[in-house]
């Protein structure tokens, strides 16, 4: 036998010596959180497997999804500011909001289209049910290593399985965030989507090559992800939605009302998102210095190059690239077309999520480190082509959402093909189930138990 597609046979006996290796720096994490996913692993029957509470979680943001798709397929709503007499402030607010792009950063072509009339807007109680979906989400997805070390069912899978559920997610919720801020086909979207991607894909470079997940005193799944559940609830509650996050900053908090501030700084009274997303920038950057300095200490500790870690940023940075060049293309025309837009996004988050299998099969395998990967070809080819004085594919209208739904297609049954074929070499090569608990591993109560009787 030759093994599976992604995990050879040669690779297969590495599968038996992985052990999850994490520390959480978060006090969230430790004082408040902590304490409930105890309580509430305590809650599910030994016979559910991990990787069903798991799956289970992310259904729940994918119903999020389906709801957003119901009622604002091509995110609409944010461009209702690009129509004119649109007024951003609020009933009491004094400045206006000052954004840091022009025109809130949609591009010209959908400025020229001013396609949003707030009709396609969201009622509240959706916002109030994703808070609650991504907080289901979260607590499902930090008990799922619990459940399998209470099970028995802990191994390489469960981190496949974890790790690929989260990749999902964080594009997922990338696009539910800027919907629920209200900067839609914005440059800001794709922003938001470059700065979410980055930041999981270190997180994995890191474990890759310290062998421990780090997670910091502030993290993406921790307080990252309370954040948004915060902003849904926010904009669930706000009177005008959304378009609460066009609102000033001075003007929320009430600085307008200062007159030096109102003098001095009534050009930093930016929007409400602006400000979200430019934090979410400086966040990035010391998520960047502490990840790199994590692996720079792992490898001097071995007596390795810190440098050549740094090669495996190439992927990513290619893969974003692309992303950025294809959907500002020819006049951004995938932003102009909210289907093809849309679409898009999900493929590379696809493609994202395909990327960081490939390395989290390199780690607990022990396998070289995957700089190339399929995904990354056709993002190219895409590219190229949108970028061609004359496109040879997407030339129209209906060429580009061809495209653009074409390469979704692919990605779906490329990382589809990934997880199939990644679950059926695991379980196949330790015996453990996906989604069930074998009568044959004992949970660690009954084993506890058993060790008791003996003595």
């Amino acid at each position: 036998m030759s093994g599976g597609v992604y995990i050879p046979k040669s690779r297969e006996k590495n599968l038996h010596t992985y052990k999850y290796s994490g520390a959480d720096d978060s006090l969230v994490s430790k004082y408040i959180l902590g304490p409930y996913w105890n309580w509430l692993v305590s809650l599910f029957p030994t016979t559910i497997a991990p990787n069903t509470i798991t799956v289970s979680g992310l259904a729940l943001v994918g119903l999020n999804f389906l709801t957003l798709l119901a009622w604002d397929p091509t995110l609409n709503c944010g461009a209702a500011k690009l129509t004119p007499g649109y007024d951003a402030r609020g009933p009491n607010d004094i400045l206006p909001p000052t954004p840091l792009l022009a025109r809130f950063g949609f591009p010209e072509s959908v400025i020229a289209k001013q396609e949003g009339s707030g009709s396609a807007c969201m009622p509240a109680w959706i916002f109030l049910t994703w808070s609650l979906g991504l907080f289901a989400y979260q607590s499902l997805d930090s008990i799922d290593g619990k459940q399998a070390r209470r099970t028995g069912m802990a191994g390489p899978l469960g981190e496949l399985f974890d790790h690929g559920c989260d990749a999902i997610n964080t594009t997922l919720e990338c696009i539910l965030s800027t919907a629920a801020l209200n900067v839609g086909r914005s440059y800001w979207s794709i922003a938001a989507l470059i700065a979410c991607l980055i930041n999981f894909y270190l997180t994995t470079w890191e474990e890759f090559h310290t062998g421990t997940l780090y997670l910091s005193a502030f993290s993406g799944p921790v307080e990252g992800i309370l954040m948004i559940c915060v902003i849904y609830l926010i904009t669930g509650l706000a009177p005008s939605g959304s378009q609460f996050w066009d609102r000033g900053i001075l003007s929320v908090t009430g600085l307008e009302h200062f007159p030096f501030i109102a003098k001095n700084l009534r050009d930093w009274n930016l929007p409400l998102n602006d400000a979200f997303l430019t934090f979410g920038a400086f966040g990035l950057g010391a998520n960047i210095v502490a990840s790199y300095s994590n692996v720079a200490r792992a490898r001097l500790s071995r007596k390795q190059s810190p440098l050549t870690p740094l090669a495996g940023l190439l992927p990513i940075g290619a893969l974003l690239t692309c992303m950025t060049l294809w959907m500002t293309a020819r006049d951004a025309q995938i932003m102009a077309d909210g289907q093809s837009f849309v679409a898009l996004y999900c493929a590379f988050g696809l493609m994202f999520a395909y990327s960081v299998g490939l390395l989290i099969v390199a780690h607990v395998t022990k396998a070289n480190f995957p700089y190339v990967n399929i995904a990354l070809g056709w993002a190219i080819m895409g590219t190229i082509d949108a970028r061609l004085p004359e496109p040879i594919l997407q030339n129209s209208l209906g060429g580009v959402r061809l495209v653009a739904f074409g390469v979704l297609s692919m990605s779906f049954g490329l990382y589809g093909h990934f997880v199939y074929d990644v679950i059926t070499t695991i379980t196949k090569e330790t015996g453990k189930p996906c989604f069930w608990v074998p009568d044959s591993v004992k949970p660690v109560e009954a084993k506890k138990a058993e060790g008791k009787k003996t003595k």
